[in-house]
């Protein structure tokens, strides 16, 4: 080290002392300084050597051994384009400031800063950047492609440490600098190569999700108008998005058409669209022509909102169709894991949740143990004690997966459903709420997402399906 530091009247220059690892072949650093005391005591007998760690400390790495941290190129990530710096250490920059556009050239920009940080210190540095939904992408790509390490740092950790400063300032230049602090401050590991059928699922997944977002969407416009055109038609037909429900709607939408057809024709036409059987399908005819007779629509045959109902069918069916679509083919790769078995054995959790879960979970076998799969998911409890707060009892997190939490409450709630196979977590909830300090049933509900986790956990590491 280059520098000098000053305690009291003194000027010392401070060395290391590198100490090899009992495990390993690799070597631990730990920057010493030499301490003396006040003037005229003996340098000789009162000089002591103290050990402390500074930003550029051994870390251990993900195998146990220890490492020099390495420079950085810290990237503030926007849309379109990027802030980049260059750091030797958390307190020493190598470049300024640079913007770079969401480019190729712009991208490269990165691979010249980093081939000249490299020289410049004899290490392979790596480039750290914040995690910003989908706007990294682009970057994270680039950077795989060219087989350049990175760290993504999670933004509310970044965030905490930039509001540390009495005076918080935040601009994009300044934000490289944080991230920079970030990095050296704490201990992170490379990101690992995901596996294309993990990536996969979880992409399929957000998928599903936006198309349920969008026919839920749909599903409220074609209530609206069949509220208008058809009102009362939910009392022939309770679940509206059958088959045999739309058919009838798309070849009759209004009332009065309906009406003007006999109850053999409407039961022949029935039987064409559903599975049941003859006397169902008149039963049902029936059903509708005394509901035409009753029914007193909000517009005329040739009205716009006619046109508007066939319109929203479509919709309805069409997303409908979408959906099943992207969750068959979900649950096809998902069988290609062996952990979708596992999931599924577990009751109330069939095709459909264990794959959506393997999706957001991902590969289980990167979590150290159950509590970092806990935390992934963001129904860890909150530890806060002080004074006459005990600190017991508080709300989960919530800083994890939400989807992941969403899909562990709906599993939850499906296997407490079942009756007809021995359920742990259906026998945890009923202990919850029944013992003398009985929980809320939310707050039951939410424990017993917590045990689900911990029990795909262990059922996946041990590769045992649930008995």
């Amino acid at each position: 080290m280059k520098s000098r530091k000053t305690h009291g009247s003194k000027d010392v220059a401070p060395f290391g002392i590198i100490i090899p690892s009992q495990k390993t072949s690799s070597f631990r650093f730990f920057p010493t300084t030499l301490l003396t005391t006040n003037e005229g005591d003996d340098p000789g007998s009162r000089t002591k050597i103290r050990t402390e760690e500074t930003e550029r400390r051994a870390i251990p790495s993900m195998k146990g051994e220890w490492s020099m941290k390495v420079s950085c190129i810290a990237v503030d990530v926007s849309k379109g384009n990027s802030h980049i710096q260059g750091y030797i250490d958390s307190d020493t920059s190598f470049s300024k400031v640079q913007k770079i556009d969401h480019d190729r050239s712009g991208f490269n920009e990165i691979l010249t800063l980093k081939s000249k940080l490299d020289k410049q210190t004899e290490q392979t540095s790596v480039v750290v950047f914040e995690a910003t939904g989908v706007y990294h992408r682009g970057l994270e790509s680039f950077l795989k492609d060219n087989g350049v390490a990175y760290i993504i740092v999670n933004p509310l950790q970044s965030a905490k440490f930039r509001k540390q400063e009495l005076r918080t300032k935040k601009t994009d230049k300044r934000d490289c600098k944080n991230i920079a602090k970030v990095y050296f401050a704490n201990d992170f590991r490379q990101v690992a190569p995901e596996d294309e059928l993990y990536y996969t699922l979880r992409q399929l997944n957000r998928e599903y999700e936006n198309l349920l977002n969008h026919l839920r969407k749909a599903k409220v416009s074609f209530n609206e108008a069949l509220e208008i055109v058809c009102p009362g038609y939910e009392k022939v037909f309770p679940e509206l998005y059958t088959e045999s429900s739309l058919e009838i709607l798309k070849k009759f939408p209004h009332p009065k058409q309906l009406g003007r057809k006999s109850m053999h024709s409407l039961s022949s036409f029935l039987m064409k669209h559903n599975e049941h059987r003859e006397l169902w399908c008149e039963k049902k005819a029936e059903e509708l022509i005394r509901y035409t007779q009753e029914c007193v629509s909000g517009c005329r045959e040739e009205d716009v909102n006619v046109d508007i109902l066939m319109s929203q069918i479509k919709q309805v069916e069409y997303y409908i169709e979408l959906c099943d679509a992207t969750l068959q083919k979900m649950i096809e790769l998902a069988k290609q894991l062996p952990d979708f078995r596992l999931i599924q054995s577990i009751p109330g959790i069939g095709e459909n949740l264990a794959a959506r879960i393997l999706a957001e979970i991902g590969d289980i076998r990167r979590f150290k143990g159950p509590k970092q799969l806990v935390a992934y998911a963001g129904i860890d409890p909150i530890i806060y004690q002080s004074g006459k707060n005990d600190g017991l009892h508080l709300h989960i997190s919530k800083k994890g997966n939400k989807r992941l939490r969403c899909l562990l409450y709906l599993a939850v709630m499906c296997s407490l459903r079942v009756k007809t196979q021995e359920s742990s977590i259906r026998q945890f909830y009923q202990k919850k709420t029944h013992q003398s300090n009985a929980m809320r049933p939310k707050a039951a509900s939410i424990a017993c997402a917590n045990k689900l986790l911990r029990i795909i956990y262990g059922l996946c590491k041990t590769g045992c399906a649930y008995k």
